[in-house]
């Protein structure tokens, strides 16, 4: 037997030489990672160093282009334009306000302030984020001229090398002084505002050489976040981050304490917003501003260093339809065409004012139904005299337009179109001893009238009695979940209007029934393009929500169908517009403001016309003589150039049947009213009253339902086939069907 063989023994040298074969295979990896290293430190990774003599004649300032939904150009968004200073003429306290906040030992390193690196890197450790920065001028330069190698937006090590390394080039190739002078030329303020002097005309109206103490650190105070801090939409933000400017320069004895404390104390001062990049003679001046917010939002600087294609929802057509008829009703307005007016009055050649005007305003705001795309935003009347958007930022009471939302809450909760609402002066109780009395608008009242008529003819106190009977705050519900944002306040007025609502929120509620129950969110922007046609951005598909039984919403509009032929919008057929449409007018006390929101089934708009200071317009004025001719006149363009939509389908929820006029209740089939007339109501299934039979009580299926009454049963059988008898049942029908709903509290 061999014996088993033993472990194998390495010879000592051998294990040397394998060890020392090891390290230098370590040893040779680290040496070329490190010439490596140094290599792309050198070159600046593997496409080289930017050119840093560029930065003498670096122009930034390209304008992006803002399409329409077909691709067409219709406005440009340019930077706003400043003359580049030398530093001579820059004071020695706007220096020192960006010194102060920005690099404080600017003078003192040669690109990279090493103490500021450590002390990031210990506070980004203890926060475990990249929260801590340590850029200094000279880095925020490079990162400035050269956006297409160091993208500001990416938030990396190597980014941050890259930075460093062109930072370093700069300082060996310019002085100190000429590196905060190109700094000052071309860093970032917001608004389309590159360089101290662009910016110091933007917001403050001044060139840079004569700004203040408290101008110069609010403008120091924008490059870390110009849309965070922008003192137009942020106030607070800018104040309390101007303050701290002026705190580092007083710490750092750059100013005087007393110098500082001056400056604390002083508003911001900032003027209205300069012409940017000439929207206010472009198309829709007003939708381009909220565009360039939005994509600034987004995108920052490189919304002006770059030509980027911005596609919108915007038509071109129907905006210009829009704008042109707007127009078109406020000069008749001012003309007297319509009544004695005696406002102010627009001039074309008025100086430019704060944001609100003295003269008759009026915006409007059109939205493709389905998708909730914005086809047409009117802001006000001249975007040059006040920048001010009244689609979106103005919030003024909506008086009748608001009353559908208490009639769409009213059908859900089981009310019916034919019901009978007591049309006589009431009077409601506010507190022990306060009172409120709603009137009609005319004054007029008719004893009773069905749901659907006081809603046609836009009654007041029948509105007032069934909102109660719903609940008020049933009501608010109802259209908070439809789209209205702006509190409201459920008092027994708020049924007729008192809610102050923008324009878009009233046109998107309305969607609701537009849509037959659904509504999606508005939207301005579909995407957003490089030059060389990239994709930078997309929007989502539209967020649909279904806030109205779609029954509920059929019915509502089939009334507001009947609104614009024979009620308060009938100036929509006077006008010629005869395709498919419903709509509401509204009109608030003392006629200060006028609404009309009108729609089809592929689009609705929201017509405002007022004054921006509350006063009455003119005698008679009302949303039917003032708004919805607008409406119905931008409509006959619309629709002049396409097809016309179909009708609104009904619901497999609605169905039509004969009503008995004296009760509001279904006829059972083969009965007849007393008087022999009956007319055709829409109901909902799951929500249909009794049916009654006038003429034959013995096939009226609810018998069994009224209030049971042994005396009144038994005079009824002796005198069954007695007319008497029947007109006594007939009233008792009536009473039954008021008790039952609950409508006359008051």
């Amino acid at each position: 037997m061999q014996p088993e063989p033993g472990p194998v023994r390495i010879p000592r040298l051998e294990g040397k030489r394998l060890a020392l074969a090891l390290c230098g295979l370590v040893g040779g990896l680290y040496l070329a990672t490190v010439m490596a290293a140094g290599i792309a430190w050198f070159h600046c990774g593997w496409d080289g160093c930017p050119d840093v003599g560029r930065l003498r004649a670096y122009q930034p300032g390209k304008a992006s282009r803002v399409l329409d939904r077909r691709g067409r150009l219709f406005a440009e968004l340019r930077p706003v334009e400043g003359e580049t200073l030398p530093l001579r003429r820059i004071p020695p306290h706007v220096r020192a306000a960006f010194l102060a906040i920005e690099d404080q030992r600017f003078y003192g390193h040669r690109g990279v302030d090493w103490r500021r690196v450590l002390g990031a890197a210990v506070a980004n450790v203890r926060r475990t984020s990249y929260g801590e920065g340590f850029s200094t001028i000279t880095m925020q330069l490079a990162r400035n001229v050269f956006p297409e190698r160091i993208d500001p937006r990416e938030r990396s090590l190597g980014r941050k090398l890259l930075e460093m390394r062109v930072a370093y080039a700069i300082e060996d190739r310019f002085s100190k002084d000429d590196i905060l002078e190109l700094y000052l030329s071309h860093i970032y303020f917001g608004n389309g505002a590159r360089g101290i002097d662009a910016a110091a005309r933007h917001y403050f109206g001044i060139g840079a050489s004569n700004l203040s103490v408290g101008q110069a650190a609010l403008l120091a105070a924008l490059p870390k976040g110009p849309t965070v801090y922008d003192p137009r939409r942020h106030p607070d933000r800018a104040r309390e981050r101007r303050n701290l400017v002026l705190t580092l320069m007083e710490r750092q004895r750059r100013i005087e304490p007393a110098a500082a404390e001056k400056a604390r104390a002083a508003p911001l001062a900032v003027v209205r917003r300069r012409r940017n990049g000439g929207a206010e003679k472009e198309l829709a001046p007003y939708f381009v501003e909220d565009i360039r917010r939005q994509v600034e939002d987004r995108f920052g600087e490189r919304l002006y260093d770059e030509t980027l294609r911005v596609t919108t929802t915007l038509d071109v057509d129907i905006q210009r339809a829009a704008e042109e008829e707007l127009q078109r009703q406020l000069r008749a307005v001012e003309a007297g065409a319509l009544g004695r007016f005696r406002g102010p009055r627009y001039s074309a050649g008025g100086a430019p004012s704060d944001d609100v005007t003295r003269y008759l305003q009026g915006a409007l705001v059109t939205l493709e139904v389905g998708s909730g795309d914005v086809l047409a935003w009117v802001g006000g009347r001249d975007f040059r005299q006040s920048r001010f958007d009244r689609v979106k930022s103005s919030r003024r009471q909506v008086g009748s337009a608001f009353k559908p939302f208490v009639y769409a809450a009213a059908l859900a909760e089981g009310h019916v179109l034919s019901e009978r609402l007591l049309d006589e002066p009431m009077r409601v109780q506010l507190a022990r001893n306060r009172f409120w009395e709603p009137k009609n608008y005319e004054q007029e009242y008719e004893g009773e009238v069905t749901v659907r008529d006081a809603l046609v003819r836009s009654k007041n106190v029948p509105t007032v009695r069934l909102a109660d009977a719903v609940g008020l705050r049933v009501v608010a519900d109802v259209a908070r979940q439809a789209g209205i944002e702006s509190a409201i306040d459920p008092t027994p007025a708020m049924p007729l209007g008192t809610v102050a609502v923008s324009p878009l929120e009233l046109a998107t509620a309305y969607e609701a029934f537009a849509g037959l129950g659904r509504v999606a969110l508005p939207r301005t922007v579909l995407r957003v393009e490089a030059e060389d046609g990239q994709e930078l951005w997309s929007a989502e598909a539209p967020r649909v929500r279904r806030p109205i039984d779609p029954g509920v919403a059929f019915l509502v509009t089939n009334v507001l169908e009947d609104a614009v032929s024979r009620g308060t919008g009938a100036a929509v057929r006077a006008s010629g517009f005869s395709g498919p449409a419903a709509g509401k007018t509204g009109t608030t006390n003392d006629a200060t403001d006028t609404w009309f929101v009108g729609y089809t089934p592929e689009m609705v708009a929201a017509v405002w016309i007022g004054f921006d200071e509350r006063r009455p317009i003119m005698a008679g004025a009302s949303g039917g003589r003032l708004a919805a001719p607008v409406w119905a006149r931008m409509m006959l363009r619309v629709y002049a150039e396409r097809p016309m939509p179909p009708a609104w389908p009904a619901p497999a929820t609605v169905f039509e049947a004969r009503v008995d006029p004296p009760t509001g209740a279904p006829l059972e089939e083969g009965c007849q009213p007393l008087d022999g007339s009956s007319y055709v109501e829409l109901f909902l299934r799951g929500k249909t009253p009794a049916a009654v039979c006038p003429d034959r009580p013995d096939l009226v299926a609810d018998w069994r339902a009224l209030p049971p009454d042994d005396a009144y049963e038994e005079e009824a059988r002796a005198r069954r086939q007695e007319r008497e008898w029947v007109e006594a049942l007939h009233e008792r029908l009536r009473e039954w069907q008021r008790r039952r709903r609950g409508a006359w509290r008051y």
